[in-house]
């Protein structure tokens, strides 16, 4: 079990009244991957089976304007996420996530990330 994890989940105040033995078999089935400096996570359109929760660096979320050039709309640093909305609503991605930084990343299946919402 990854203690950082737990300890974000654990800290997430939607979660804090989750039974800690939940908590932990939820830690136990999430993956960590590693994304290099200026390599993209996900594209702007892609299908979304993925959700995503920073361990360590920073990513920009990008989304493209009326000349499909990307704009920088946010900045996230570690603990927070993001890749949840495509699976709440199985639409295709609505932003790119562009890694400023070596980045690990604690990833969602969207089994696990529906098991996670429903603890």
């Amino acid at each position: 079990m990854d203690a950082s994890l737990y300890e974000i989940l654990k800290n997430m105040p939607v979660l804090s009244d989750v039974d800690e033995d939940d908590l932990a078999d939820v830690v136990k089935k999430v993956a960590l991957q590693k994304f290099a400096k200026n390599s993209y996570v996900f594209h702007e359109g892609d299908k979304g089976e993925l959700f995503y929760i920073i361990k360590s660096g920073k990513v920009e979320i990008l989304r493209k304007d009326e000349n499909g050039k990307e704009q920088s709309v946010a900045i996230l640093y570690p603990d927070n996420f993001f890749g949840e909305m495509a699976l709440l609503n199985s639409n295709p991605r609505n932003a790119s996530v562009k890694c400023l930084e070596d980045c690990e990343l604690f990833v969602f299946n969207r089994k696990d990330f529906f098991d996670f919402l429903y603890l």
